[in-house]
């Protein structure tokens, strides 16, 4: 494979991709609703950021 091919290949599900390769008939609706439902669900493990209150410590 193609390192160009490789590229669009991990990109495939990437997020401002996915219309896209809808619209081209390159993945399909059931293909994105599989790769998501596989997703690890990581919401324990982010940090919130309050932009507003960071806005105004910087003002």
């Amino acid at each position: 494979m193609s390192t160009l091919n490789k590229a669009l290949e991990d990109l495939k599900f990437d997020k401002r991709l996915t219309e896209l390769n809808l619209r081209l008939g390159r993945i399909t609706k059931e293909e994105v609703e599989k790769q998501i439902n596989s997703l690890e669900d990581l919401e324990s493990q982010v940090e919130k950021l309050d932009l507003e209150s960071e806005k105004s410590e910087n003002n």
